[in-house]
């Protein structure tokens, strides 16, 4: 499944859109401009708010961190197989303790998911989901 990771699933990211391909492990905290991920996604999460939807990623190296994802309509997401790039993204490490326990991962935000590439091809603003404004009158 890996060994299918090929620089021609960046798409319009790739040689002319002038970001390096780089592996998860060498991301910094913080948004990491001029580079761009390329993974596997290895397996889905679905909260019961729906957002983020939350998927895990692995790289041509192995190495595997969940990226979350905002703002999507709630009928899109990412199969297990599929190949997804990330532009300049996001990563945020993460250290937990509970109960006597330590957890520590790696994540990465992705605001809108216009801004993938869902094996090599763009995700259309029908990916978005709007903004509502809801109005309740409060009596005095």
């Amino acid at each position: 499944m890996l060994s299918s990771l090929s620089p021609a699933l960046l798409g319009h990211y790739g040689s002319s859109g002038g970001l390096q391909l780089k592996p998860l492990s060498s991301l910094q905290p913080g948004r990491n401009p001029g580079c761009i991920v390329l993974g596997r996604v290895v397996f889905s999460l679905t909260p019961e708010e729906r957002v983020p939807f939350t998927f895990g990623l692995v790289d041509a190296d192995g190495s595997c961190y969940s990226v979350m994802v905002y703002n999507m309509v709630e009928s899109w997401g990412v199969l297990i197989g599929d190949s997804v790039a990330v532009p300049e993204p996001q990563l945020k490490h993460h250290h937990i303790q509970h109960k006597g326990k330590t957890l520590v991962f790696h994540s990465i935000r992705v605001d809108s998911p216009v801004m993938l590439l869902v094996n090599g091809k763009p995700q259309g603003h029908s990916t978005q989901a709007s903004a509502t404004v809801a109005y309740r009158p409060q009596s005095e």
